[in-house]
């Protein structure tokens, strides 16, 4: 049996190799998930999980992404989608606000009494108006 690396996928050898760079691996591997998981290697926990005798052999041997899957490129985007069809109902115009019209300053009233000095004159005028 040669030693050769163990192939994982290329998300996962990533989150490996950042996991690997801060806590150094351990063989305990529900540490090593609960780490994974805490850190938000979310892809490695999950196939640390799934595959725990070739993350043991890995530990020791290395791990190696596997060339042989697809790696994502520009023309892998889908195409954009059709527009989709625009409203059939038509709006009403819009409302044309008039501008307010300038307010003419109002003509101040006089009384015919020539004292016209303050509240008193006023509650006096106002008295002879109504009584």
């Amino acid at each position: 049996m040669s030693r050769e690396k163990i192939k994982v996928p290329n998300d996962v050898y990533e989150e490996l190799t950042a996991l690997q760079r801060e806590i150094h691996f351990t063989l305990d591997i529900q540490d090593t998930i609960k780490r994974s998981e805490d850190r938000g290697y979310m892809k490695a926990a999950n196939w640390i999980r799934q595959n725990e005798n070739a993350y043991n052999v890995g530990f020791s041997w290395g791990f190696e992404a596997d060339t042989s899957e697809p790696t994502p490129m520009v023309r892998d985007i889908p195409e954009r989608e059709a527009p989709s069809p625009r409203r059939t109902i038509s709006h009403p115009p819009p409302i044309e606000r008039s501008r307010p019209q300038p307010q003419q300053p109002r003509p101040q009233r006089r009384s015919s009494s020539s004292s016209d000095n303050g509240i008193f004159a006023g509650i006096r005028n106002w008295l002879k108006k109504y009584f």
